[in-house]
């Protein structure tokens, strides 16, 4: 698909859903590619940063959260000793989960991450890919998230196999691109401190493969630009209760 078309989908979905930030593409890159970032970056401060008009890469060498290291798969952690710090800043530190064993079950439930170790990620405002993305993510408000899974059940009626649990990078990049999955991230709690991340926004990332249907879907959908129609029978039926 041509990058045009995606330069359209975006203007669409801002114009449809009065999206205040631009919506980001996601891809992953074996190899090196140019890197115009300065110093180290963030992969959940980036998502944000490319809605917002930027383009960056986030890779091992720049990447400046050591989760994300993990989560991205740019390293493998193998050494049970720092896996036990790890965990102790996560239960004990950041006070996310209240055991370890309450950690350990939500590890338990997430999927394996693919090696890379030699991959970049690069992340733009969707309006200036120059080729497909693997990935769309909103930033979006809870109105506007609404009207997407509606459009994306509009579809087949098939319900994304939603998990909030577990950090941003986690949840909404390598989730769905590894399940091929929609899926809705709060953004972890501690990314939200750390990037100062708007209270009324949260992410919702889509595949690239199921825009094009979600585009053919929009005048089809109430939750796009269709009106709510009553067909006859029913608006009878209703004032039939309302008078009895």
């Amino acid at each position: 698909m041509k990058a045009k078309e995606w330069q359209e989908y975006s203007n669409i979905f801002k114009d449809i859903l009065s999206l205040e930030l631009s919506l980001v593409a996601v891809s992953c890159i074996k190899g090196k590619v140019s890197n115009t970032n300065k110093g180290k970056v963030r992969i959940c401060r980036s998502i944000l940063d490319a809605a917002a008009g930027k383009s960056l890469q986030v890779c091992r060498e720049n990447n400046a959260c050591f989760g994300a290291t993990w989560h991205l798969g740019f390293h493998k952690i193998k050494d049970q000793k720092v896996l036990n710090m790890i965990k102790k800043f996560v239960v004990e530190g950041e006070k996310l989960f209240s055991s370890y064993e309450a950690l350990d079950k939500l590890i338990s439930q997430m999927e394996e991450v693919c090696d890379n170790s030699d991959s970049c990620f690069v992340l733009s405002p969707l309006e200036k890919v120059e080729f497909e993305p693997e990935l769309i993510i909103f930033v979006c408000n809870p109105e506007q998230a609404c009207r997407l899974l509606t459009l994306v059940t509009f579809i087949d009626g098939v319900m994304p196999k939603i998990k909030i649990g577990g950090p941003t990078c986690r949840m909404a990049i390598m989730y769905p691109l590894l399940t091929g999955e929609v899926n809705i991230s709060f953004q972890d709690y501690t990314a939200r401190k750390i990037c100062k991340m708007e209270k009324d926004k949260l992410l919702v990332s889509i595949p690239s493969q199921r825009i094009p249907q979600i585009i053919e879907s929009i005048d089809r959908c109430s939750a796009g630009t269709a009106k709510i129609e009553y067909p006859q029978e029913f608006r009878e039926f209703l004032q039939k209760r309302t008078t009895t």
